[in-house]
């Protein structure tokens, strides 16, 4: 009994055109979230009853505040806004989740959308070309 080409090459038919097959890559990272680092000379502003603190770190449902690390307790509550280094702003809101040395890292219930974090990334690497986010 004579075998079809297909059966003979193993391969489906679309596969025969394609160089190469593709397979998703393994992700390493266990976060819900992308998290976004800043430059050390740069980063977003999140204002606070009048006051201006730096960021370091941006995700979708957090932030991680460099200045202004005596300032709130845990658990506090904190509403503001946020300027991102592109020029948008966006009401944030959320708790206080943990005190380290340096910051402190603020939990969000809301905050920039996943476009505006893929956007602020889009344009800090037109900004800092020669910049690399650190992995965390």
């Amino acid at each position: 009994m004579p075998c079809t080409p297909l059966e003979t090459l193993r391969v489906y038919p679309y596969r025969r055109f394609v160089g190469t097959t593709y397979r998703m890559p393994t992700l390493t990272s266990r976060r819900e979230f992308f998290r976004l680092p800043y430059p050390i000379t740069s980063g977003a502003i999140l204002a606070v009853d009048g006051t201006n603190y730096k960021v370091g770190e941006l995700s979708e449902r957090g932030l991680r505040v460099i200045t202004g690390v005596g300032k709130f307790p845990v658990d506090s509550r904190i509403e503001g806004t946020l300027t991102l280094t592109m020029g948008t702003r966006c009401q944030v809101s959320g708790t206080v989740l943990r005190i380290e040395d340096d910051a402190f890292v603020l939990k969000l219930e809301r905050g920039p959308s996943t476009r505006d974090v893929m956007r602020e990334q889009l344009h800090l690497s037109k900004s800092f070309p020669d910049w690399k986010p650190l992995p965390a």
